[in-house]
Order: structure tokens, then C-alpha cells, then sequence
């Protein structure tokens, strides 16, 4: 399982166990809304409580952290969730739409809208004359450039034109 970082606890908070935390995440309404799962170093799992606002702090609850003392043991912990879905070399879906397809010979083919996660991943791309969906597929994908924007494919001759509507 990947993770990654969402945060810090800085120190305790009151009597209840809730901590103060500090965020490295850029997804905090989704990493610490009620009932989502994070993991210490160690892999210990932790369920969201709720948050809130303090000042300028964030003040976090979990269900396993009830009192001061298991607040006061958790000071310095960083907390991890599961990192989001990725092909086997690592490549977030999420950070695809906006991308560019290109043929190996440069023909541009359109931009990825949005992906489908199904038993089979598929990009939807928009093109001049609509839209497609085409299969992320490793036998199709010959690189990825997320820097560049663009990812390279070789489709199998007619896959364009039965994959628009």
C-alpha cells in the first residue's frame, strides 16, 4: 500500500484527546473528514473523528485517541492515508486530466477530460470532432511526460475511430 504524508501532531489539545496538527497535505477537507483512515509510521491505524478550527490551528480527533495522556503519547507523530490509485510505475490517475495524447509520430490526438475507473481504467479525451475513451493500456503507452503535459501513445490502427462518441 502507498502512502503518503498528511500531517504532524505538534502536541495535546484540552482533556477529550484531541491533538493539534499540523498539515503537509493539499487535500485536508478529504484526508481528515470523519471517518477516514490514517496510519502512523509504525502502521497503526487511526480513524478520523472530526476537525476543527482553532485560532490559527487545526485541532484534530481520533476515536482511538480519547484522553490527554494517549493525546500526549501521539506528540510528534506524522500520520499517513493511502495514497491514491496508480499504475504499477507510479502514476497517479489524478494528475492526468489536462494531459495532451500524442501518436509516436507527433499527431496530436486531444486532451484527457477525466478517467474512468472501471475493471478497466479509461481515459476520456476530448477531440476536435467530440469525445473518446481510450484504455490505459502499457501496451499502448510509450511515455509519460507529466512535466511536459503529454503522454505519448501507439493505438492500434482504427482504435480512434471506434472509441468516439
Amino acid at each position: 500500500m502507498d502512502l503518503v504524508r498528511v500531517g504532524k501532531i505538534t502536541k495535546p489539545h484540552g482533556v477529550r484527546g484531541e491533538v493539534v496538527f499540523s498539515l503537509t497535505t493539499d487535500e485536508p477537507e478529504k484526508r481528515l473528514k470523519k471517518g477516514a483512515v490514517l496510519f502512523d509510521e509504525n502502521g497503526a491505524l487511526y480513524t478520523v473523528k472530526g476537525k476543527r478550527s482553532f485560532q490559527s490551528q487545526i485541532l484534530l480527533s481520533l476515536f482511538q485517541v480519547d484522553d490527554r495522556g494517549k493525546a500526549e503519547a501521539m506528540r510528534g507523530k506524522e500520520l499517513f492515508a493511502q495514497a491514491e490509485p496508480s499504475d504499477e510505475r507510479g502514476i497517479y490517475f489524478k494528475d492526468l486530466p489536462g494531459l495532451l495524447i500524442e501518436e509516436e509520430d507527433g499527431e496530436k490526438i486531444g486532451v484527457i477530460s477525466g478517467v474512468i475507473d472501471n475493471s478497466q481504467i479509461l481515459l476520456e479525451v476530448k477531440r476536435k470532432d467530440g469525445r473518446c475513451l481510450i484504455p490505459w493500456a502499457k501496451e499502448f503507452i510509450k511515455q509519460v511526460d507529466l512535466k511536459g503535459g503529454k503522454i505519448i501513445m501507439n493505438l492500434p490502427t482504427g482504435l480512434l475511430s471506434a472509441c468516439s462518441y
